[in-house]
């Protein structure tokens, strides 16, 4: 009888800890504050409780259902968000997260 190995698990963080995983693949858990789009880029700014990231999309970044849903998103929609987060100066926190999925909740 054969083991499967375990499927890679993607780290659960609060965006105040953010900094100390620039350049990893990160989930967060929270809620929209704030959605906006610019044609073939969304942006979203999500709050978890501990702080806000801003968090973008283009259309080859995220599966084309997730695309849909990030389009329907309404203030304080609750979702998971998993990307890597890269440093950015004008993002709040100094992070910002490249999205690669969506599941709202």
């Amino acid at each position: 009888m054969s083991t499967l190995p375990a499927a890679p698990t993607v780290p659960w963080i609060r965006i105040s800890d953010a900094q100390a995983h620039i350049g990893a693949t990160v989930e967060l858990r929270g809620w929209v504050a704030h959605r906006r789009s610019s044609g073939k880029i969304q942006f979203l700014v999500v709050r978890d409780g501990s702080g806000v990231m801003q968090c973008v999309a283009g259309t080859n970044d995220v599966p084309a259902a997730d695309w849909e849903a990030l389009g329907t998103l309404t203030q304080e929609s609750a979702l998971i968000v998993t990307g890597t987060l890269r440093a950015d100066a004008r993002s709040p926190g100094g992070v910002e997260m490249g999205l690669r999925s969506v599941r709202v909740v």
